[in-house]
């Protein structure tokens, strides 16, 4: 009987200190829910601050473009003032107190298999969003100095002095016909059409020259209007467009847009061809960007 005794009780002993041991073991299901609830609005946290990085590159892009045509950007950095503050204090003071709560809920002692699995990713996920940052503000350091660089070339164009006017003699001593003087006038016309030269891209004193043809042959002044023809159709052989030329205009034409009355929609329209033209300048496709500010020039008109 005493031995039958002995057993029960080390059986009811065993039987004790086996229960207390799985109770100690097994996670507290109230803080386990806690802990899933603080990592989940931890993820959304991070999943915000990283779109408000993204906003933030774009304002600042935005704000370079819009600085790089002359226009007001007041907006846009008190926009990108407000990104800041959000990601420097808001979530980042969020974001303190969120891993604050979970590193005191660790230290008391909750031994979950699954938070430990989910801490893990949440630190590559954290890891992985700081490379992200890292990668957006070195391109956004690359857009910046590129705009800049465009802006130098742009400014140092405005001091290039304009092409000379290549006078050409005409071929023969006088008598010229008004068909020969409406022949090189028809041949500077079309060779300016075929390379997209309007007659304000010419240098100042070639622009009159064919009002000054025109108003020599209503005189029946043939010779002086084959004179300036011939001089129109020599101006416009020696024009190339290319980077040069393309600034200038870009400068030329800013200056309009400027000091021209548009309404909203108009002004956001002919901002958006500028913007398309400093995309294909600094592409180094100077025909397509000429043919743009060509478009923008007869919309001012």
């Amino acid at each position: 009987m005493r031995f039958v005794g002995f057993v029960l009780v080390l059986a009811v002993a065993a039987s004790g200190c086996k229960g207390k041991g799985d109770a100690e073991a097994a996670p507290d299901p109230a803080a386990l829910k806690a802990q899933q609830e603080l990592l989940a609005r931890r993820d959304k946290l991070l999943e915000q601050r990283q779109e408000l990085q993204q906003q933030r590159e774009k304002v600042n892009v935005e704000i370079q473009q819009i600085e790089q045509q002359g226009g007001d950007a007041s907006e846009k950095k008190k926009e990108k003032a407000d990104l800041d503050s959000k990601l420097d204090n808001t979530t980042a003071s969020e974001l303190q107190n969120l891993n604050t709560k979970l590193d005191t809920m660790k230290q008391t002692g909750d031994r979950s298999n699954q938070i430990a699995t989910r801490e893990a990713e949440v630190a590559n996920r954290e890891s992985a969003i700081a490379t992200r940052e890292r990668n957006l503000a070195e391109r956004e350091k690359s857009l910046i100095q590129r705009d800049s660089d465009l802006a130098q070339r742009w400014k140092d164009s405005c001091a290039t002095a304009s092409a000379p006017v290549i006078i050409q003699q005409p071929a023969k001593g006088g008598n010229y016909s008004k068909k020969e003087v409406s022949d090189l006038i028809a041949r500077a016309r079309s060779a300016m059409a075929k390379k997209g030269v309007l007659n304000a891209d010419l240098p100042g004193p070639a622009q009159t020259l064919e009002d000054t043809a025109a108003h020599a042959l209503a005189d029946n002044n043939t010779d002086k209007a084959y004179f300036a023809a011939s001089q129109l159709v020599g101006m416009v052989d020696t024009i190339t467009v290319n980077r040069a030329f393309i600034q200038a205009k870009m400068t030329r034409v800013q200056a309009q847009l400027k000091s021209s009355k548009q309404d909203d929609a108009t002004t956001q329209q002919l901002s958006g061809i500028l913007k398309e033209v400093i995309q294909n300048f600094g592409d180094g496709d100077f025909n397509a960007a000429n043919k743009r500010l060509n478009q923008l020039v007869s919309q001012l008109r």
